[in-house]
């Protein structure tokens, strides 16, 4: 089984399985060793279990907490390694546009006192 997670507007877990390379709504590119675990078929389906509650589906959020952080979270669980830097590298970059933005307008906007 493949795991993703995704969004939707209640408050419980946004993890879903589904048959490798069926994803509904993607298109499948391409496949990305990341390496093996240890765990058995029943520990992975425990880990998910547990990182549902971090990943509700109204938590989504497409550049600060997407598919891509839980897919290297549970990569990271699993192998110890996190997935390739370039498969998140779009959020990030927009986090940091984000990031600017935000200080910008605190700055440009800062209330102040006449007295």
């Amino acid at each position: 089984m493949e795991f993703s997670f995704g969004a939707h507007e209640y408050p419980s877990s946004g993890i879903f399985e589904v048959e490798p390379r069926s994803c509904p709504g993607f298109i499948f590119r391409r496949a990305v060793l990341l390496g093996n675990t240890s765990l058995s078929r029943e520990e992975v389906q425990a880990l998910m279990e547990h990182l549902s509650s971090d990943y509700h589906g109204d938590c989504y959020h497409l550049i600060a907490k997407n598919c891509n952080h839980f897919t290297s979270e549970a990569c990271v669980r699993l192998t110890g390694k996190p997935i390739p830097g370039w498969i998140n590298r779009m959020a990030r970059l927009g986090n940091a546009v984000l990031y600017e933005l935000e200080h910008y307008l605190e700055v440009l906007f800062i209330p102040f006192v006449i007295s």
